[in-house]
């Protein structure tokens, strides 16, 4: 069944977008005077390889080597028995199955002079070595900074499914009611109704009782739900992800100063060229509609907005406690997530946003 779902759908990105997306990677990659680019690629750093070619690996790590001119291959400790069923998930011409990928590599990388690592500081030190010891001639470079700019703006295709990978998200906390009493069973239902509607990951973590404790956890027992509790999806679709976190109250005050929470997250705008920080301390103190009112915003210095620069699929790139004076550009991807208390209430909220101009 996953692997069926993890299969490429040229509909949903479609082989145009993929060749476009290596054209900008090479032209940067030549901007850089790079000879060739490695992306690196596991269970949990998938992000930069599937947004290439659309593969996403479950098991094993690969290495991608995309060269100046032509197309990318990948060499992967996968066995050649799956070779067959890699090429249905991805866009790839050329995949080396071997037991040594950094040495595959390497005698690929044999000639070529500059070569750009993307987070070459976290590249496996057994690869890197076999990498030095197969092209000993060839400078290895940081190129994160490359790929993120080349990363930053998404395309339609892109759009539609972290849209796509958001409807999941929503469907699956819509089976949330207020007065659920059970964290673990709340946590298998919203997991169970997202996996079964399409997601390919779904990791469902709750605060149950917000009064007490804010943060969020996995949970997987039975675990009492309290008069006020949040509960987080993320979720994954053919390699886009999205979070979202939404607040419930039994009580008649938690549930007042939470629907006015959701209202202000739901119309919040993100623009670009001004600072996040401002933007949000803004949007709380601007006008509301007259039916949440009077209610008071507290931001508790505990906000953050990830994005997908690299090979995680999100990661923090901004934070209260990071504060950037830089502007954000216009197509941007972030998730955005914020802890406020409204009227003495605690709020958690994240939800996906696009960076408009």
């Amino acid at each position: 069944m996953r692997r069926g779902l993890m299969g490429w759908d040229e509909a949903e990105l479609p082989r145009s977008v993929l060749e476009a997306r290596l054209k900008r990677l090479q032209d940067a990659m030549a901007r850089e005077n790079f000879d060739a680019l490695l992306l690196y690629t596991n269970l949990v750093r998938p992000a930069a390889v599937c947004w290439l070619t659309g593969f996403t690996p479950y098991w094993i790590e690969s290495l991608l080597l995309v060269p100046a001119n032509g197309s990318p291959m990948l060499a992967t400790a996968l066995s050649k028995r799956v070779a067959e069923w890699i090429k249905t998930t991805a866009w790839l011409d050329e995949i080396v199955n071997t037991p040594k990928p950094g040495t595959a590599i390497g005698q690929r990388l044999a000639g070529r002079k500059r070569v750009g690592v993307l987070e070459l500081d976290a590249l496996p030190a057994g690869l890197y070595d076999d990498i030095v010891a197969a092209a000993p001639d060839v400078e290895l470079v940081d190129a994160s900074a490359m790929f993120a700019d080349v990363r930053r703006g998404i395309d339609d295709a892109e759009r539609r499914l972290i849209e796509k990978a958001d409807a999941l998200a929503i469907a699956g906390l819509d089976q949330v009611k207020a007065t659920a009493t059970d964290a673990g069973a709340l946590a298998g239902l919203v997991e169970k109704h997202a996996r079964l509607a399409g997601a390919e990951e779904a990791y469902i973590a709750i605060a149950p009782d917000l009064d007490l404790d804010r943060r969020l956890i996995q949970i997987s027992g039975p675990v009492p739900l309290a008069r006020r509790f949040a509960v987080r999806a993320s979720i994954a679709y053919k390699g886009a992800w999205v979070r979202r976190t939404c607040t419930f109250a039994r009580d008649e005050e938690g549930a007042r100063a939470i629907a006015s929470a959701d209202w202000w997250l739901a119309q919040c705008r993100i623009l670009d060229g001004l600072p996040l920080e401002s933007q949000i301390a803004a949007s709380l103190s601007g006008p509301r509609p007259v039916e949440y009112r009077p209610v008071e915003y507290l931001l508790r210095k505990s906000w953050m907005v990830e994005s997908c620069r690299g090979t995680y699929p999100l990661e923090v790139v901004e934070s209260s406690r990071s504060p950037s004076r830089d502007g954000l550009f216009a197509g941007t991807y972030l998730v955005l997530s914020v802890d406020l208390t409204v009227d003495d209430v605690p709020w958690l909220g994240a939800a996906p946003v696009f960076v408009r101009q």
